[in-house]
């Protein structure tokens, strides 16, 4: 049960980390 919570935990920041690097990147080929 805590290694599925764990799992969790670092999916979603890595899909966070994910979306704020997609973001800045088409930020910057905008400009």
């Amino acid at each position: 049960m805590l290694g599925r919570i764990i799992v969790l935990v670092i999916a979603g920041v890595a899909v966070v980390y994910i979306v704020r690097f997609i973001d800045n990147f088409f930020s910057q080929r905008r400009r």
